[in-house]
């Protein structure tokens, strides 16, 4: 009796120790952050704000998804044509967007916004403000883009107009970009400009 009460003693720790591991084991499993990805679509503007790092890739596909190495939330919002994507909380938060065109990239507060591979299209808008950094490379016909604030813009690739709005204090890299033609203007000039088109 005393012998099958120790080895029935025994047996019952044994079998609570096990799946003790086994059930940390799997907590512990589900708690590694999934890849999520959601599937705006018809979108050709992408606006980012906040502690978000974005890279573009234009294939035939249009989705989003965080990146293996994200540590941060976003809120991805689509309001007509434009993806709407801010931050969430303190961490950077890194994501993938897969666009077929785009013509529209805004960038503010902290955002970082780069390509992987280039951006072939007609029309391409970059507007930056706040701390924002871009690297874009793209190959289009025309480029239109404001910096201001302390943003940093890095283009690389071809364009046959280049139309820059520019402040005082952003920073602008050209060493890997070409374009036939280039107007350059401060901000007051294309205030004053689109106020006399009116």
């Amino acid at each position: 009796m005393k012998t099958s009460f120790s080895t029935l003693a025994k047996s019952l720790m044994a079998a609570v120790v096990l799946s003790t591991s086994i059930f940390s084991t799997t907590v512990m499993a589900t708690e590694k952050q999934p890849v999520k990805i959601s599937a705006p679509k018809n979108f050709d503007k992408v606006v980012v704000s906040g502690n978000v790092e974005v890279t573009l890739i234009q294939n035939g596909k249009e989705g989003v998804s965080y990146t293996d190495d994200n540590t941060g939330k976003v809120k991805v919002i689509q309001d007509g044509s434009a993806l709407k994507i801010t931050s969430a909380d303190n961490e950077v938060a890194k994501v993938t967007v897969y666009v077929k065109s785009i013509y529209r990239v805004m960038a503010s507060d902290d955002a970082v916004v780069k390509t992987a591979g280039k951006l072939n299209v007609t029309n391409l808008q970059v507007f930056l403000s706040g701390n924002a950094t871009a690297k874009i490379d793209s190959k289009t016909e025309s480029l239109y883009t404001v910096i201001s604030d302390r943003t940093d813009l890095k283009l690389s690739g071809t364009t046959e107009n280049h139309s820059l709005v520019m402040g005082s204090t952003p920073k602008l890299n050209l060493d890997r970009f070409a374009a036939a033609k280039t107007e350059m203007s401060t901000p007051e000039v294309a205030v004053r400009t689109a106020a006399l088109a009116k």
